[in-house]
């Protein structure tokens, strides 16, 4: 049976990345900026996001570059699936392995953040929300002409209720990010952002007004993507967000 990914689905996924059956190293990010799949950048960014394209061909200490590439060609700062150097971007460095895992798009996951009363919220407002029902808990109101949410909780991650994006704590076992810590803020160019003690990547909790989970970081996050990252969102279709199916048997 198919659905859609839970965030303890990503963390079995990335601790199995980092045990003996992966590849025990950093997920090399997808940086092509057509959001095409099993893409590889070709220089490790070491940087994450500053708004800009910084070059890793001149500047090799401060670079987190990103381009367009055509469909199965290489681009100029990435390689494509069948280019075998794409590898690095595999959980295993081969070709059994999941793609995508670090950068690319955000993945929703099938998870989100408790309302205060025992189910998980709809989203943000009336604007920007996951279209199930529930309340919202970035404004007042309520969805009720959406979708239900399944009936079995086993097909969904819920955290509990808070007001702060650094709260750790509220972390699920088997998740793969509470324990991801120490913690910290790094400042790229003019930009602050959260990044835990694992290749400084991202680290963001699910709070009021963004309360569903994402994985993996976009192409031009840079040092930020990979399979630890987690960050959120209001549950609304954004361009640049995407999510992952898993089959179950």
């Amino acid at each position: 049976q198919s659905h859609m990914m839970k965030n303890t689905e990503w963390g079995a996924v990335a601790y199995l990345q980092h045990s003996i059956y992966g590849s025990r190293q950093k997920v090399r990010i997808n940086n092509n900026q057509s959001y095409l799949t099993g893409y590889a950048s070709i220089y490790e960014p070491t940087i994450g996001y500053s708004g800009t394209n910084e070059s890793c061909t001149s500047n090799k200490d401060a670079c987190n570059e990103y381009c367009t590439s055509a469909k199965g060609a290489n681009g100029t700062c990435n390689t494509e699936y069948f280019d075998t150097s794409s590898v690095k971007a595999s959980t295993t460095n081969n070709y059994t392995g999941i793609f995508d895992m670090a950068g690319g798009a955000w993945e929703y996951m099938m998870s989100g953040m408790d309302d205060g009363k025992g189910q998980l919220s709809s989203g943000n407002n009336n604007a920007a929300n996951s279209g199930f029902n529930g309340n919202l808990t970035g404004e007042s109101g309520t969805i009720t002409g959406g979708i239900a949410l399944p009936t079995e909780p086993k097909w969904y991650d819920k955290y509990a209720y808070g007001t702060s994006n650094i709260e750790y704590k509220r972390g699920i076992l088997g998740d793969a990010t509470k324990e991801m810590g120490p913690f910290q803020t790094i400042r790229y160019i003019s930009n602050n952002r959260n990044v835990s003690s694992w290749y400084s990547n991202a680290g963001w909790v699910v709070y009021h007004v963004v309360p569903w989970v994402l994985r993996g970081a976009t192409q031009a996050d840079g040092l930020e993507a990979g399979v630890f990252s987690f960050a959120y969102y209001d549950g609304f279709a954004h361009s640049n967000d995407s999510f992952r199916l898993v089959l179950a048997f």
